[in-house]
C-alpha cells in the first residue's frame, strides 16, 4: 500500500510541481537554456509520462524512470533514456513548493518547446537551490541560432545562465571555445 501512494504522490505532484518551476522563459538567446521548458507547468494540460520502468525506492524517498523515458505536457517534451527523482515525504514537504528536491536525467536528454530545444548528455535539476546543470554536448538552439559547449548552468530565480567550453583535450573540436551560431532575421 505505501508504494502504491507514493506512486500517487509522485504521479500528480512530481512533473508537475518540477516543471512548474522550470517554466519562466528566459528573454535572451545564451538563456535559452530556460526556455526550452517554457511550456510545462504553466498552463492546466495533462502530463504524460511513459516509460519502460518505473522503480519507487520509497525508503530512499526515490523513484527511477528508465527506457525511452518521456515526459509531455502541453507542446513541451523532455526524453532521457533514465531520470531519477529525489523527493520529500508528505510530512517533510516544506523545502520546495512541490515536495521534489531534485532531478536527475541521463542519457541522451532533450527538451523541446516551441522553437527553444536543448539537448545534453545530463541534466541535474536542483529544485532547493533552482538552478539547471547541463551537461555534456550541450546545445541549446532556439529559432535558428545554436550556442554549443560541454558544461550549462542556469539559474532560474536570477535567470543567468554560464556556459563552459570544453577543453581541448577532450577531443572535442571546439577547442576550448564556446560556439555561437547566430541566423540573420532569425526573431533573436
Amino acid at each position: 500500500m505505501t508504494r502504491i501512494k507514493s506512486f500517487k504522490y509522485l504521479a500528480l505532484t512530481l512533473f508537475i510541481m518540477f516543471f512548474a518551476a522550470l517554466g519562466s522563459p528566459v528573454p535572451s538567446f545564451a538563456q535559452s537554456a530556460g526556455g526550452a521548458f517554457k511550456g510545462i507547468g504553466n498552463n492546466n494540460d495533462p502530463i504524460q509520462i511513459e516509460a519502460d520502468k518505473l522503480e519507487i525506492i520509497d525508503n530512499e524517498n526515490t523513484a527511477l524512470l528508465t527506457g525511452n523515458v518521456s515526459v509531455v505536457q502541453g507542446t513541451t517534451l523532455m526524453q532521457a533514456t533514465r531520470i531519477k527523482v529525489y523527493y520529500e515525504r508528505a510530512n517533510e514537504k516544506g523545502k520546495t513548493k512541490s515536495g521534489i528536491r531534485q532531478i536527475e536525467a541521463s542519457g541522451k536528454v532533450a527538451v523541446r518547446s516551441g522553437e527553444n530545444e536543448v539537448s545534453a548528455d545530463q541534466a541535474t535539476i536542483n529544485m532547493i537551490s533552482e538552478t539547471v546543470l547541463m551537461t555534456g554536448n550541450v546545445i541549446v538552439s532556439q529559432t535558428g541560432n545554436v550556442l554549443s559547449a560541454c558544461k550549462v548552468t542556469v539559474d532560474l530565480k536570477t535567470n543567468v545562465s554560464n556556459v563552459t567550453p570544453c577543453n581541448s583535450s577532450s577531443g572535442n573540436s571546439s577547442n576550448g571555445r564556446v560556439k555561437i551560431l547566430l541566423t540573420p532575421k532569425s526573431g533573436n
